[in-house]
């Protein structure tokens, strides 16, 4: 078994386990790694991995948005949409100019929002074990 079909079972696992209300939080955690890993890279100057960690963070963006309900979510999802818009012009430029401040930026801004839905999902569905909790997001740098 290969390391990346490890991670992968490893993954499909927590998501399978996680309550619907916990499938947000847990796909900003996942973010939040792949825009960390990408500061890292580009100190490296490891500009393929930047690439594919940034393209990472743009599927989660898409991913975000395609949950989306307008119907139900009204303005909010209205503003949502539009602040997913602009996370993905961000992550366009930080790849394109290399801006670690501009990164740093988005981090702290996502990392924020991150806690304001994990604090929503914990109102609607208490955790109820260490196993259903999400894991803390991982510092990479």
């Amino acid at each position: 078994m290969t390391y990346s079909s490890q991670t992968s079972g490893y993954l499909a696992n927590d998501i399978m386990s996680r309550r619907p209300e916990w499938l947000v939080p847990l796909l900003y955690e996942h973010l939040l790694v792949s825009l960390q890993r990408a500061g890292v890279q580009i100190t490296a100057r490891d500009f393929e991995g930047k690439a594919k960690s940034l393209d990472r963070a743009s599927a989660i963006i898409a991913e975000l948005l395609g949950s989306l309900d307008h119907e139900k979510g009204g303005e909010i999802a209205a503003q949502l949409s539009s602040l997913y818009a602009f996370f993905t012009v961000e992550i366009l430029n930080i790849g394109r100019t290399l801006d670690q401040d501009a990164l740093g930026r988005l981090v702290e801004l996502i990392s924020e929002l991150h806690g304001a839905w994990v604090a929503a999902a914990e109102q609607v569905a208490p955790r109820a074990s260490v196993a259903a909790a999400p894991r803390p997001v991982m510092q990479l740098a």
